[in-house]
């Protein structure tokens, strides 16, 4: 079962998670719960435990003798109880997975918790890598962010982030830079490239985050779609696989059997285009996005005008989208900036900062298929012989306005 939060216990989420990003589950207590402790640890609830080698509880026997107790912290106004919670699997021939919260009833009566209450669980590793549990009550007696940093202190991408606004706010403050490339002609990835430089940050085309894994910095001055992250797609199975054997050279071969002619570079294909979902393609070439739910993947589909058929060219599987999506963004600082050029020398300025969260993946597949999220391919090859080229890296971008939907809410980050 999933417990859904009410507003106000929502705003308490959103507070929690301001400085403990964890992994949680949500539970609301009925009066059958509190009089029986006997809890349903449903799917969430199991991997959750297991994710943070708390319990597996497959490992467990049957009965309540066999199950597993874990010493866990409810955080409170201005205080805090160590609540013991039992893991175990009932002496059925199901074995049905079931945990408890020790002396539930005497908090009730004590008004800790109540009946309709909904209770936050969470599961972290501390500071010396040890798994840990904590309990907050949304509903009632909820502890502020200080209390909570002073039981449990912040997760490290909280504290990476607190790390770095020194110097953020330095940077914010500081007027104009020039371009770290120097002088020149300006490309759409010197303005990152420069705040990088200013952060001290390597550039890198790492899958991961640039701030240590925890924090990515996306950046730009114009109002063109938001980068998420780069992916290539697989090719078994489709014709550009029956074309190009060797996997590593089939990006070019794509280009090559699907695109135009290049008007800069001589006997050369291109192919520059976004391909959006089915009702909404944005391009010429008969491309566009489906989402098979059923099959668990993302296909590009080309549609050719001359035969009317319509075949898959390319596709990614679900779990390679979601590991590259959070893998890119366990959170992410979104950096506007202006720039203008003097003698020869772009400058860029850095202004509104805003920290998002992880995102959700479910969202972003349905933002694929409303056209908000696209793939973009930009790249050129040679139309035969040994592929002569470049691949600008094809990416999946968001439309900036719906940055609140795939990652919830953004946090202005005031400087």
């Amino acid at each position: 079962m999933i417990f859904a939060p009410y507003k106000d216990e929502s705003t308490i989420i959103q507070r929690i998670q301001k400085v403990r990003n964890d992994d949680y589950v949500l539970l609301r207590l009925t009066a059958t719960m509190i009089e029986k402790n006997n809890l349903d640890a449903n799917e969430y609830f199991r991997e959750l435990l297991l994710n943070h080698d708390i319990v597996d509880y497959e490992t467990l026997n049957n009965g309540g003798s066999n199950g597993i107790n874990f010493l866990s912290t409810l955080i409170l106004p201005k205080d805090k109880k160590s609540v013991r919670l039992k893991f175990y699997r009932v002496k059925n021939a199901r074995g049905d997975r079931r945990f408890s919260i020790e002396t539930i009833k005497r908090k009730c009566k004590d008004g800790i918790l109540n009946v309709g209450d909904l209770i936050y669980i969470s599961a972290y590793m501390d500071s010396e890598k040890k798994p840990s549990m904590f309990l907050i009550n949304l509903s009632h007696n909820s502890p502020s962010e200080k209390d909570i940093i002073e039981c449990v202190g912040t997760d490290p991408i909280t504290q990476k982030l607190n790390e770095i606004k020194p110097r953020l706010k330095e940077i914010i403050h500081g007027g104009y830079y020039d371009n770290s490339k120097g002088p020149g002609k300006i490309s759409p990835k010197d303005v990152g490239d420069t705040l990088e430089s200013l952060l001290h940050v390597r550039t890198n085309n790492s899958p991961g985050a640039d701030l240590d894994g925890l924090i990515e910095l996306k950046t730009k001055g114009s109002k063109t779609l938001d980068t998420l992250f780069t992916l290539r797609p697989s090719f078994e199975g489709t014709e550009v696989a029956e074309y190009e054997p060797n996997d590593r050279s089939r990006v070019s071969a794509f280009t090559r059997l699907y695109g135009y002619d290049s008007d800069k570079h001589p006997q050369s294909n291109s192919l520059y285009i976004t391909i959006g979902s089915s009702d909404y393609p944005q391009n010429n070439q008969g491309f566009f996005l489906d989402v098979d739910d059923s099959n668990s993947k993302v296909s590009i589909m080309r549609h050719d005008s001359k035969t009317k058929h319509t075949i898959e060219v390319a596709y990614w599987q679900f779990e390679e989208l979601k590991r590259a999506l959070y893998e890119k963004h366990p959170s992410t600082l979104w950096i506007k900036a202006t720039s203008k050029e003097d003698h020869g020398m772009v400058k860029f300025k850095y202004t509104d900062i805003e920290f998002s969260r992880v995102p959700q993946f479910m969202t972003f597949l349905t933002l694929i298929k409303s056209g908000i999220i696209t793939y973009d391919w930009r790249g050129y090859t040679s139309k035969t012989g040994k592929y002569v080229g470049k691949n600008h890296g094809n990416a999946w971008r968001i439309k900036p306005a719906a940055k609140s939907e795939l990652f919830g809410e953004l946090e202005t980050v005031s400087l």
